[in-house]
């Protein structure tokens, strides 16, 4: 009888460690896209399209799941943003669904496609 609690023991210990470990990446991976980023380049099909207005930009979300976009004519656009479980698409205020492609804490690149204009990427610093 000891040997099977000593065996429950260690399945209950191991089996909470992956319950652990699996929440700490999905907040890992939220955590790497709440900041300021920069817009370094915006391009489709390798061309850089972005607008004068664009060109610098300010993307900053923030860990309340609301953003702001600040351009370089003094627009700005608010809203809200939610990153799937899976942080394989970024979406903005429930509409728009960016995949992306790559996200580290110095670099994050998303991709959507703009209807007959072809698939646009945006890359920040």
């Amino acid at each position: 009888m000891k040997k099977l609690g000593y065996l429950f023991l260690i399945a209950i210990v191991t089996l909470s460690g992956f319950l652990i470990a699996s929440c700490k990446k999905e907040a890992t991976e939220t955590n790497m896209i709440i900041r300021n980023w920069t817009l370094a380049s915006k391009t489709i099909a390798g061309l850089n399209v972005a607008t004068d207005c664009e060109k610098l930009s300010k993307w900053n979300f923030k860990s309340d799941g609301t953003y702001a976009i600040y351009d370089s004519c003094d627009k700005t656009q608010t809203g809200t943003w939610k990153l799937a479980e899976d942080a394989k698409t970024l979406t903005l205020d429930n509409v728009t669904a960016y995949a992306v492609i790559e996200s580290t804490l110095g670099k994050l690149v998303i991709e959507f496609q703009v209807g007959d204009i072809g698939l646009t990427r945006w890359s920040f610093n």
